[in-house]
């Protein structure tokens, strides 16, 4: 669920063309006739031009690592300041407590809050004062993808979309919840890594979203199924933290009045996260690439809300009707 966003991918350093063949996505579409093109979620924008995909990590964006760290930290820092300057300072400058052991007791606790915060910074530091998301884009149009990283130089890594190598990866910490991966290449050794969309637990969801992904820059957004529409909105607000906090718990927890307790708490943190952090620019050569037609007939609507568009009829009625679907096949 973290890999890659708090702690780096753990990638074999080679595939080789053997191993590309058969663990690789391929890009015929005849290899999918049974699976459903569905972006599960993941699409952010969409025209004739291009794609925009939410990274791996959005969906857990202020989550429990984050409000474990802050709170661990926390307490860590008030109990430094208490026994420390409160208390051992204090004891020392009364003579009850010698200068070795002062020494020793502040050697020793600023070392554990050293350590903590070196710890938490790997979570924090990721979180807060960041980016709202990190896009991955597919220019139809160029025939490149584009994964956003940040607005400095080198910030986006671009790799042509025939080049790159994608399969189901699997998380590190957890590794039952699976997510699209891909790879950039150099002969049969990765050079980097990223992934795109939403993780789930099963391949059929993954599989669905590489069908969406291809069937897009193949064949064109008129090819795609005309009863999706795009569910999930990048904005800040509490009305999408709360959303999207919802969503997160309904993933782990089953029990009602636990789960609505960490929603509480989660809400609160994600939108801590995401109004400190600013939306995410691509660099202005992308960004003339990617220029839509005013009168783009495949420009699909995007909700200000997650789940926004759901409440028209029409869509409400087709998101029903995927779901039976998808239960009648399982």
């Amino acid at each position: 669920m973290e890999s890659g966003f708090f702690y780096p991918f753990r990638i074999p350093k080679q595939y080789s063309a053997g191993e590309r063949r058969s663990e690789g996505l391929s890009l015929d579409l005849e290899r999918f006739d049974d699976v459903e093109a569905d972006d599960r979620a993941s699409v952010i924008h969409l025209n004739s031009t291009y794609l925009d995909m939410i990274d791996r990590w959005f969906t857990i964006r202020g989550g429990m690592s984050s409000i474990l760290a802050l709170v661990i930290t926390f307490i860590l820092i008030v109990a430094y300041w208490f026994i420390v300057f409160l208390h051992a300072l204090s004891d020392f400058e009364k003579g009850r407590m010698s200068l070795a052991v002062f020494v020793i007791l502040f050697g020793v606790m600023s070392g554990l809050l050293f350590f903590v915060l070196m710890l938490a910074k790997r979570t924090i530091g990721r979180e807060f004062f960041t980016y709202t998301h990190f896009p991955i884009r597919f220019n139809r149009k160029t025939r490149m993808i584009h994964v956003f990283r940040h607005n400095g130089p080198g910030g986006v890594l671009t790799v042509p979309w025939d080049q790159a190598y994608f399969h189901i990866g699997q998380g590190t910490q957890a590794r039952s919840l699976l997510d699209l991966r891909g790879h950039v290449m150099d002969g049969d050794t990765v050079v980097d890594t990223f992934a795109v969309g939403n993780f789930f637990n099963t391949e059929e969801p993954i599989r669905q979203i590489w069908k969406f992904i291809v069937v897009y820059m193949e064949q064109g957004p008129q090819a795609l199924p005309n009863d999706l529409f795009i569910c999930t909105s990048t904005s800040t607000r509490w009305l999408n933290c709360f959303l999207q906090a919802n969503a997160y718990c309904d993933i782990f927890l089953r029990i009602p009045l636990i789960k609505w307790v960490f929603v509480a708490l989660i809400a609160g943190m994600r939108w801590l996260v995401m109004k400190s952090c600013r939306e995410p620019a691509w660099p202005s050569e992308i960004v003339d690439e990617s220029a839509i037609a005013p009168d783009d007939v495949y420009r699909w609507a995007e909700p200000a809300v997650s789940g926004a568009l759901a409440t028209d009829d029409k869509a409400w009625a087709a998101l029903q009707a995927r779901q039976v679907r998808r239960q009648k096949k399982h």
